[in-house]
């Protein structure tokens, strides 16, 4: 775990009060907190993290709940093609197709351990297509919102992430 690098926790992260929300163009929007996450089927996913800053982490180990089976639980409408999954800092958000971020793991643990918030606790989206970017692996996720429209650039955390390479 110690491979992969921290930054600070923005102040308006409260992970305290933390609970995922699931809205848009779904039949039953959710509210999730972590106790509900973790009785739910968790998998496990084992990859490297490459960031654009050019540093690696090897073989991290995420265990968490695969996004289509809370998808499902969502009953997304037939016109909900695309979600936006927003990070509780209020800032970050990224784009994706919903078939592609179904595939993706909201991670509760890291190494085996309770993902700490300096790693993204209580919950991290961590994308598991072998063509992932680091930007898409979004800490403190707070909701997924189901849209009928493809978002647009403005919509990806991508420049937001790229800016904070010194």
């Amino acid at each position: 775990m110690d491979d992969l690098k921290q930054h600070d926790i923005p102040a308006d992260v409260n992970t305290n009060e933390w609970a995922l929300r699931v809205t848009g163009a779904v039949e039953q929007p959710l509210r999730l907190t972590r106790r509900d996450l973790t009785s739910l089927s968790l998998e496990e996913f084992t990859g490297e993290f490459a960031c654009a800053e050019g540093w690696v982490a090897d073989e991290l180990s995420w265990r968490g709940v695969r996004v289509g089976t809370i998808l499902d639980h969502a009953s997304p409408t037939p016109e909900g093609d695309f979600a936006l999954v927003r990070a509780m800092d209020g800032d970050y958000a990224c784009s994706f197709p919903r078939e592609r971020l179904a595939e993706s793991i909201l991670a509760l643990e890291l190494d085996g351990d309770a993902l700490s918030p300096e790693h993204g606790g209580p919950v991290r989206l961590v994308p598991t297509a072998t063509d992932r970017n680091c930007w898409e692996s979004i800490k403190w996720v707070a909701e997924i919102e189901l849209t009928e429209s493809r978002p647009t650039a403005a919509d990806t955390a991508k420049e937001l992430a790229l800016s904070r390479i010194e």
